[in-house]
């Protein structure tokens, strides 16, 4: 079974069987992870590096053929 440090930490798809022991955690067990990755992904977006690199690829202009 999955133990919920791993889960939070984990920077790679998960398998099938891990999605799967994910599921079977309590819901509170699972919203605790949840939060905890979100707070991790805002850190992330916040960051100055994070937001340069986003710019970069998703500025200019939307050009439409």
């Amino acid at each position: 079974m999955l133990k919920e440090k791993e889960i939070v930490e984990t920077a790679s798809v998960m398998s099938i069987a891990e999605r799967l022991a994910f599921m079977e955690l309590p819901l509170e067990t699972r919203r605790r992870i949840l939060v905890k990755q979100a707070e991790q992904a805002a850190r992330f977006y916040e960051e100055e590096q994070a937001t340069r690199e986003r710019e970069l690829w998703q500025g200019g202009d939307i050009v439409e053929s």
